[in-house]
This record gives structure tokens, sequence and C-alpha cells, in this order.
């Protein structure tokens, strides 16, 4: 079992091997062929986040125009389904695997147990992935910025937001929107 690797990962920053091994020992083991969907967008929650400790995944959402659109490739070790996960939504992008994939699956229902035991590797690691978000939210936004310049960025953002959601109650408040009542 390659823990030591994933300790490379962000996520895992500042858990000792110790504590890693004993968070991912809680894992449900899974394997995928290569060309295997491993989440697919709009599937519907809950779903787990993965841990994919060899293989390459990739990651491809649908544009307005119903279109499948690559916007990346991730090599193990790596992590995804973090926002279905923390966010109890439907998958928002497709995870397909480009070779054989090992990976971990942790549930709701197991971080639930662990978050409130307190234990410790996943108070760290729930705190390194918010981390890792806010980058990515970050370049997000710098992305949104540059690519719509003439653009009403505040409505752009409302009506993606709202397509989003679309008929579903979001459990909890998302970006600068608060959860509909």
């Amino acid at each position: 079992m390659p823990h030591v690797d994933l300790l490379e990962l962000p996520y895992f920053e500042g858990i000792s091997i110790d504590a890693l091994v004993s968070l991912v020992d809680l894992m449900q083991p899974r394997t995928f062929a290569s060309g295997d969907v491993i989440l697919r967008e709009g599937e519907e929650a809950p779903l787990p986040l993965y841990i994919a400790t060899s293989g390459k995944v990739a990651i491809t959402k649908r544009s307005p125009q119903g279109e499948e659109r690559r916007f990346a490739e991730l090599d193990s070790p790596t992590l995804f389904g973090e926002i279905e996960l923390f966010c109890e939504i439907p998958a928002v992008a497709t995870v397909s695997a480009m070779t054989q994939v090992s990976a971990f699956g942790l549930t709701r229902e197991t971080f639930d147990r662990l978050f409130h035991a307190g234990h410790p590797a996943l108070m760290r690691f729930t705190f390194n992935v918010a981390r890792v978000a806010c980058h990515r939210l970050a370049i997000s936004d710098e992305m949104m910025a540059r690519a719509a310049t003439s653009q009403d960025l505040v409505n752009i953002r409302k009506t993606v937001f709202t397509s989003m959601t679309g008929a579903r109650q979001w459990p909890s408040t998302t970006g600068a929107f608060k959860r509909p009542r």
C-alpha cells in the first residue's frame, strides 16, 4: 500500500504516516479499469471522495451546448470527489479512468463518524482540503475575470449557480449565496 506517496499531496500535509494509515485503512479500496466512469456529472449524492493511489483519471464537464470538455488529467497519487462529499451535491464533473486506477473511497457515513469523533488525521485532512479548494477558487475567479471582461460577472455567477442547483436545495451555503429557503 503506497500510503507514503500520499504524503506528497497537499491534502495530507502535516499528517504523520501512522495517522494517514489509520485514516486510509477505514476507507473502501476500489479498482477501476481503463475507461470506467468513476463519477458521472449529475449523479446524485451521496458520493464518496476518492484517493487514487495509482493510475490516471480524466475530468470532463458538459458545456451548456452539451459538448463533453476535458479540463484536467490527474496522475496518482491524487484526490477527487471532494466537492461532492463536502457539499453533498450531485457530481459536478465526470471522472473517468484513463488507466487502471486503484483508489480508496471515503463515504459520507465514514467521514461523519470520524469527524464527530475528532479523528486527528481527518481534521487536518479537512483543513487541507479547504485550503486547496480556496486556491482553486482563486484560480477560477481569475480565469472568469480574464475571460469575461465586458460582462456582468455578478449576474454570470448568479446564473451559473441557479443552473447548477436547478430545483434542488443544496444543504449549505455555496460561494456568495445563501441556501435557498
